[in-house]
């Protein structure tokens, strides 16, 4: 297995047609009989700010400072291998932060990158990436890891990121609201995740930024009223406060506090109440379970 063949953005190990898969992100997957392929998904990624915060900077500047020093693994006989863990609350910048490493990947260092929600396919299309091209950087990630653990296994899991079947120049990067959920074999054991990093609420200062460029018209008292006013908003909230108030023309006292309420209480239906008063948790209308 030499090369790449596709078809319809599906790239298999063939032993013709490409000689370098596009760079970009893929979907991992397997074909009826079991064999891995790569799935190409869209991804846009020009529209991303780089906001001055210094937990996602951090993870940056060590994700370009691990790529630019390969040789040093090599030397020493490691695998040039990373991984990281990114936590924090819902809407805190987690997955901004994952798309930043993703653009850089791609438009500095002709990478690819595959989303991991399945360790054993997962580790498949790896080794068949692998096989076919030796050197390509490669990041693998792994959204809300919590919840892929319990949905497959933690030994499978473990295996794809230390075990017989690694493979070289890649970075592991994982993303998780609930790190208290993970064995500490994922939290505490370099090797695995080496770097476990707190991303919060974007600052005052990434606040200020992000609406200075999405919403130019704001300036002076006004830029500075909407900074002080969203301590504790998230990107998603900062978005929704400017397309109330600039695009829908509502007063932004009343977006406020709406988005405030939003953010500290959550809204709770007649069913939960049911769940909460019984610990019997209904059928909702379509016949799934709430």
């Amino acid at each position: 297995m030499k090369r790449w063949s596709a078809s319809n953005d599906i790239f298999r190990g063939a032993a013709e047609t490409y000689n370098e898969l596009p760079s970009g992100l893929y979907r991992t997957d397997c074909d009826a009989h079991g064999n891995p392929l790569l799935v190409k998904q869209k991804h846009e990624t020009d529209g991303l700010l780089e906001l001055p915060d210094d937990a996602s900077l951090g993870i940056l500047s060590e994700f370009d400072d691990f790529w630019a020093r390969r040789q040093d693994f090599k030397d020493r006989a490691f695998l040039h291998k990373r991984g990281f863990i990114l936590w924090g609350p819902p809407g805190s910048g987690k997955t901004s932060c994952v798309n930043l490493l993703i653009k850089r990947l791609i438009k500095d260092s002709n990478g690819v990158v595959l989303f991991l929600d399945n360790p054993v396919i997962g580790g498949m299309c790896l080794r068949m990436l692998r096989m076919i091209e030796p050197d390509r950087p490669i990041v693998a990630i792994m959204e809300d890891i919590d919840a892929l653990v319990v949905r497959h296994s933690e030994h499978e899991y473990l295996a794809l990121l230390d075990g017989e079947a690694q493979v070289d120049r890649i970075c592991f990067v994982a993303t998780t609201n609930y790190p208290e959920r993970l064995d500490r074999r994922f939290c505490d054991r370099p090797s695995r995740f080496d770097t476990v990093q707190y991303i919060g609420m974007p600052s005052a200062i990434a606040r200020e930024a992000y609406l200075a460029a999405k919403e130019p018209s704001l300036v002076g008292r006004d830029l500075a009223r909407w900074v002080s006013e969203t301590d504790g908003f998230s990107l998603a909230h900062l978005k929704e406060l400017i397309i109330a108030v600039k695009c829908l023309g509502q007063s932004f006292e009343k977006a406020l506090d709406r988005l405030e309420a939003m953010r500290v209480a959550r809204p709770t239906s007649d069913d939960e109440q049911t769940q909460r008063k019984t610990g019997f948790l209904p059928k909702l209308a379509n016949g799934a379970l709430a």
